[in-house]
């Protein structure tokens, strides 16, 4: 394996685990250290997909496809026809990809609530302004007391799908009794009907984007993220394709770098494990955006987030079934059948899988269960770096005369 390719995926996965760590650490920076206030904490488990996420999994995952990022730049370079152009073109090209989404992904109507500076989030009054939650005169609580209910009701307890209305019903059909029966609504924290709690939703999600609209009101978050954004759509479009020609590429792989395929192995399918949780942890974000814009509000992000999280899936097993061939048979065969099992599990158990992750992960996050996960990525940093070695083959019994 050239040295150069080496140094080549060392320096660009340098860059991009460097962005990773920008984002969060501005996010700290601006609710945390500068206001003197544990504000970036709960937003920081709110949108999870960004801020624990990246520095975590996504690292994770850089070091996980280190060795066969080598292999493939490797290959392409060496041993596939016109491999440099190919490898060329590709990079250009999702590069341009990687801008052009960053810039389109900023777009719709849905405003993040970090993207507004603390002290414009701090002055805001909720409507109408000194409204009291508790005698039940608020048509829409503050933004930062509906978040931080969020995450107090996500800790205590697992399950709040239910809380989540649905703000656009089918207009042709009769209201279900659903729509009518009276629930707690996070924008306006009262029991009220669906109609009632998405026209509170409503006006939270306007309250944001009022307070983003004008320039001086924006955070140093936001345009370090704006900034920051397409080395992460770079990132997960780069696995994506590594991880997709690795695998139709095995042959040759196996051929050219035997000596290496254990390490490739490993890292591509411990790597695999660690971005399935990106949908994981989209997912729960979604449910609790849910509790407080509701789902009327559009957004391109939003829209992409399915189709995205399906193909990501669809990558982890396809990753599955061609890399895990060079250990032991009994525990390929127990892999793949879990592989199975587990999107079948996943399909059929969607929603408790999504209300276990906001608890676990996501807004209802604790310090317990943000440890339990660093602790996971440090036993898979573990397994990547004790790498097992190749099994020696049996002796042959001599030939009987």
């Amino acid at each position: 394996m050239l040295p150069g390719a080496r140094i080549f995926v060392a320096i660009v996965f340098t860059i991009i685990g460097a962005s990773f760590f920008a984002t969060t650490g501005a996010l700290y920076y601006e609710f945390g250290h500068q206001t003197n206030s544990n504000t970036w904490i709960p937003l920081a488990t709110f949108y999870s997909h960004l801020f624990i996420f990246f520095p975590l999994f996504g690292i994770l995952a850089l070091v996980a496809f280190f060795i066969p990022a080598c292999a493939f730049v490797d290959m392409y370079w060496r041993h596939v026809p016109w491999g440099r152009l190919r490898f060329g073109l590709g990079l250009l090209s999702v590069l341009a990809i990687s801008v052009a989404a960053g810039m389109g992904l900023g777009s719709g109507q849905l405003r993040s609530i970090w993207e507004v500076k603390p002290d414009v989030l701090t002055q805001d009054p909720g409507e109408p302004a000194g409204c009291n939650a508790a005698q039940q005169t608020c048509l829409r609580v503050p933004v930062l007391e509906a978040l931080s209910d969020v995450r107090a009701r996500s800790s205590d307890r697992i399950g709040m799908s239910q809380f989540v209305r649905d703000c656009t019903p089918d207009p042709l059909i009769e209201t279900p009794p659903e729509q009518l029966a009276r629930r707690y609504c996070f924008a306006s924290r009262t029991l009220v009907d669906a109609a009632t709690c998405c026209r509170a939703q409503e006006r939270f999600g306007q309250a944001i984007r009022q307070m983003f609209e004008p320039e001086a009101n924006r955070s140093l978050t936001v345009q370090v993220h704006k900034a920051m954004l397409p080395f992460k759509i770079f990132f997960l479009l780069m696995l994506f394709l590594i991880g997709l020609l690795l695998a139709i590429r095995r042959r040759e792989i196996g051929k050219h770098y035997g000596a290496w395929i254990l390490k490739i192995e490993r890292g591509v399918l411990i790597g695999a494990v660690a971005m399935l949780f990106f949908p994981v942890m989209n997912l729960a974000f979604l449910q609790s955006s849910g509790l407080l814009y509701g789902t009327a509000l559009d957004s391109v992000y939003r829209s992409i987030s399915w189709p995205m999280m399906a193909a990501f899936g669809l990558w982890a097993l396809l990753l599955l079934f061609f890399f895990f061939r060079d250990v032991d048979k009994d525990i390929e065969t127990v892999a793949r059948i879990a592989g199975v099992v587990g999107s079948a599990l996943a399909i059929m158990k969607y929603q408790l899988i999504v209300d276990h992750a906001v608890w676990f992960m996501g807004a209802g996050a604790s310090i317990v269960t943000l440890g339990m996960i660093a602790a996971m990525v440090g036993v898979a940093f573990v397994a990547i770096v004790v790498q097992p070695k190749r099994k020696r083959a049996a002796p042959q019994e001599p030939a009987q005369v």
